[in-house]
């Protein structure tokens, strides 16, 4: 089986679009889980949830969502986070709320764990900052080997091997995984990049090679760029998508 793991959209619907058309040219892709953070940023997060929604694609619940639904986690929030996600919540629907609220925190199918920030059920903790002391016992006590998560917009994948972790950028066409080993795998970002490469990112994971494949899709950033900025954005979030 194929599965698309793809993160952090945040509104961007020209990169979602052009995410969406490569995983449908790839070869035997059965399904696609979206790890959160559909919204905020952008300028299209109505759009967004609607094509996730007509594309029967199945989400958890990122920091952006839960801000969205709830106030409190917007005082985690910088300023220009705040604004931007708060103009998000102006041009989005009732229903597409009522969508985003279907959302959980964590789903585990395939055999494998998806949460948006940190494995088993947060989506506002960061793995870059935990500890490698605490990371560890996360992964021994999950119950999956494999979990995928988002939140950072980087590419990168977590090993724990013979009671060892070790972090690593992807940066290979392809990755095999070790059978003895625990993962916790970054899908990276399809809307928003932090990584300098202006292409959206997500994997594509066969469990039958057990091999991971990071796929970078070009888009129109441009376009993107300039209906942040027309729909009253912080500027910033235009300028890191060219």
């Amino acid at each position: 089986m194929k599965l698309a793991v793809i993160s952090d959209i945040h509104s961007n619907l020209e990169a979602f679009t052009a995410v969406l058309e490569d995983i449908d040219k790839a070869a035997g892709v059965d399904d696609i889980f979206s790890l959160g953070d559909n919204i905020g940023y952008g300028a299209d997060p109505e759009k967004v949830i609607n094509l996730l929604e007509n594309r029967k694609i199945i989400s958890v619940l990122g920091n952006h969502e839960l801000a969205l639904l709830d106030k409190n986690y917007l005082r985690a929030f910088n300023a220009n986070a705040k604004k931007a996600l708060i103009q998000n919540s102006r041009m989005i629907s009732e229903k597409s709320i009522n969508i985003i609220k279907s959302f959980n925190l964590y789903c585990v199918r395939y055999g494998c764990r998806f949460v948006h920030g940190l494995p088993p059920d947060s989506a506002t903790k960061y793995i870059t900052l935990t500890p490698f002391g605490i990371l560890k016992t996360i992964m021994e006590k999950l119950s999956q080997r494999i979990c995928f998560v988002g939140h950072t917009h980087f590419l990168e994948i977590t090993q724990l091997k013979k009671g060892v972790i070790t972090r690593d950028k992807i940066t290979k066409k392809t990755i095999s995984l070790d059978k003895e080993s625990r993962y916790i795998i970054n899908a990276g970002s399809v809307g928003q990049p932090r990584d300098k490469d202006s292409r959206a990112k997500y994997l594509i994971w066969d469990s039958v090679s057990r091999k991971i494949e990071p796929r970078h899709v070009p888009y129109n950033n441009r376009l993107a760029a300039a209906k942040i900025m027309k729909a009253g954005i912080p500027e910033m979030y235009a300028m890191k998508l060219l």
